[in-house]
């Protein structure tokens, strides 16, 4: 299925959708193995969404006919009891996950009977306020591998408020007494448990590999112990992982100076680990050649304009490096601004307006599609208000 020795890294560009792209390789790859081989492969996904949209890609790429699918699993989502996540000796030997709603009052307890070391009595609602506050900062301490417990002091070095110095002798009480608290429950927390399951798996496939093909596609390994799976993954006889849109046309020098502030930080951060040059990560899928053509300007465009700030002194130097290019191929400047529009509204309702028009618009033109992306949840639900008005209907992702 793969050609050549591992690791196997390999991307899908961000022009292209993920998902269908994923399922019209994984079956190129397959080539006359017949459909039965597919039922033969193990996906892992983000999400169980993913999971779910990957089925539907599958169907359509037969045009609707029945398909025998893949194995698809969510990386996210490791308390299903399912494959691969709970395959025996690997979950066996772990604790179990105490429950989300017992764990907010069991820390609320403890939160409480620390609160002296705040100067003051909490109530019932000032403890569960502050467990989903120490709760989040134990979910991401254990999604990180990092212990916070002796660090807390070093945080308040100086000539600190004394509220600062109260809420740092809070927390390690608090983290001190919360393990033993879980130890007497004989229970440990979700996400730590989620971290210990991901880092079992990775060393049972690096000892005894599946036997048939195994693909983790659309993660970026943003936590340590998902880097390592992924890394396992793709050392494997049979693995590959794929990643979501790494930027292949970006500078070198541009590319030693992505940060975690950076669109590709996560994806920089993650092959750093592995040990991995970019260069190294192939294609997923060849691209046609008018596909080529006609997003070599947009993406190269796209490219320049992502790059991180300190590689930015040279603007002026990068436009006439762009129109160079042009005079041997596709003009990229006029190229990848080709289509863009810029509409500049007053509100906030004036955008959602125009951008609910632009939306039908589009779809009155039969085979159409369009999509709005936006970080900005209060648009989205106006853009979608109208949308309703007119009984046009979000499809389902």
């Amino acid at each position: 299925m793969f050609d050549g020795p591992g690791p196997r890294w390999f991307t899908i560009p961000a022009h292209r959708p993920f998902l269908p792209t994923l399922a019209a390789g994984l079956k190129a790859r397959l080539g006359d193995e017949g459909p039965e081989a597919l039922a033969g492969v193990q996906v892992l996904l983000p999400t169980r969404r993913a999971a779910l949209a990957l089925a539907e890609a599958f169907v359509g790429a037969e045009g609707g006919r029945a398909v025998l699918l893949p194995q698809v699993r969510a990386l996210g989502d490791l308390e299903g009891g399912e494959p691969p996540f709970e395959p025996g000796s690997v979950s066996l030997d772990l604790p179990a996950a105490i429950d989300a709603r017992r764990r907010r009052f069991e820390l609320a307890r403890v939160v409480e009977r620390r609160g002296d070391k705040l100067g003051r009595t909490l109530d019932a609602a000032g403890a569960l306020e502050l467990a989903d506050a120490v709760g989040s900062l134990l979910e991401s301490c254990h999604l990180e591998e990092v212990d916070p417990r002796g660090r807390l002091e070093g945080l308040v070095e100086g000539d600190l408020a004394r509220h600062w110095r109260l809420s740092a002798g809070f927390l390690e009480a608090v983290l001190a007494d919360w393990p033993e608290r879980l130890a007497e429950l004989g229970l440990v927390d979700g996400a730590e448990r989620r971290v210990r399951l991901l880092r079992a798996l990775a060393e049972q496939w690096r000892a005894r590999p599946p036997e048939g093909p195994l693909l983790a596609a659309g993660s970026t390994g943003t936590t340590p112990a998902t880097a390592d799976l992924l890394m396992a993954i793709a050392g494997g006889p049979q693995g590959a992982a794929v990643l979501p849109g790494l930027d292949e046309g970006l500078a070198d020098e541009a590319w030693a100076e992505v940060d975690d502030q950076h669109p590709q930080g996560a994806l920089r951060r993650l092959l750093d680990r592995a040990g991995v040059e970019r260069a190294a990560v192939r294609p997923w899928v060849g691209e046609p050649a008018e596909s080529v053509l006609r997003g070599r300007a947009r993406r190269r465009l796209v490219n320049e304009a992502l790059r991180p700030a300190a590689a930015t002194a040279d603007w002026l130097g990068q436009i006439a490096a762009l129109r160079d290019e042009g005079r041997t191929g596709v003009e990229v400047i006029a190229g990848g601004l080709a289509g863009l529009s810029l509409v500049t509204a007053r509100t906030q309702e004036t955008a959602a307006a125009a951008a609910a028009l632009l939306l039908r618009e589009t779809l009155e033109t039969p085979g159409r599609t369009a999509a709005l992306v936006t970080p900005d949840r209060d648009l989205g639900r106006r853009v979608a208000a109208r949308l309703t008005r007119w009984t046009v209907r979000r499809a389902r992702p």
